[in-house]
């Protein structure tokens, strides 16, 4: 019994043996040196217990020693009970390996658990930075689609102007980059055309149309009453048709209306005409 004993623990410490050494390739794959080093000490620790274990044992105890390894009393009442030596390398490899897994698995479930809140933390910041872009993106359309506004700010439609341009590149810039999936270079184009958006908006109201000379200025002011009328539903369709056309004549040659702007008051001008019988 001592001898079958024996053999099966000299088995199990083999095999927790083995599995150290698996467990230092593992590591030294994984670049983690100073574990996969740490392994190799304890296999090779665990190696010379399993082989000169007895021996030793039997010098110090007297105890006489059988070729390959046991002592002659191995599982007798006298003897050493080796298979007890080599039942605990075999737990203590295995406690070993288990501790490593766990604390290999635990860093993975931390690694993704820290993946999952950069994600989510990514998520919020797109999302935070594509109100802000539509945000410009509706003011900037609302006042493309407005004759009134257009007319209160020509400037900020004003291709000459240095600011008004800076404000189209940096539109176009932050589209591209909100395509993209770099959120630093996306925050740094909707922070530029923030910028550019307020600087272009702020000098289009202030300048209004005193930049223009002053016949355009009286035609744009003229137009603009014109317009109003125009778009008054309270007024009768004949009123509002002449108004339309003759505020249409003054802008001709002064101002290009942007096209929304221009599609919406000729859709208004139409629901204006009277229906034909």
């Amino acid at each position: 019994m001592g001898d079958m004993m024996s053999d099966l623990a000299r088995l199990a410490g083999m095999a927790g043996l083995g599995t150290l050494l698996v467990a230092a390739f593992i590591a030294w794959a994984r670049r983690e040196f100073g574990r996969a080093v740490t392994l190799l000490v304890f296999a090779f620790a665990a190696s010379v217990a399993m082989y000169a274990g007895p021996d030793l044992v039997a010098a110090v105890t007297d105890a006489p020693v059988r070729s390959g390894g046991d002592t002659a009393g191995d599982g007798d009442a006298g003897g050493f009970p080796f298979w007890i030596l080599w039942a605990a390398l075999g737990l203590a490899a295995t406690a070993g390996v288990v501790g490593t897994a766990a604390r290999f698995l635990d860093r993975r479930r931390r690694r993704r658990a820290d993946s999952r809140r950069r994600a989510a933390a990514d998520l919020a910041r797109r999302q935070a930075l594509e109100t802000d872009h539509d945000a410009v993106r509706e003011a900037y359309g609302t006042y493309a689609a407005d004759v009134l506004q257009f007319l209160d700010r020509p400037a900020l439609a004003d291709v000459t102007d240095p600011r008004t341009v800076a404000f189209l590149h940096a539109i176009d810039a932050a589209a591209d980059a909100r395509r993209g999936t770099d959120l630093d270079t996306y925050r740094q184009a909707v922070s530029s055309l923030k910028t550019a958006w307020q600087a272009a908006d702020e000098h289009a109201r202030k300048s209004g149309t005193h930049h223009l000379p002053k016949s355009e200025q009286t035609a744009i002011a003229r137009a603009r009453a014109l317009l109003e009328l125009a778009l008054d539903g309270r007024s009768g369709a004949q009123e509002r048709q002449a108004a339309y056309v003759k505020a249409r004549a003054l802008l001709d040659g002064v101002v290009t209306i942007p096209r929304q702007a221009a599609a919406q008051l000729e859709a208004h001008h139409r629901l204006a005409l009277p229906a034909k019988r």
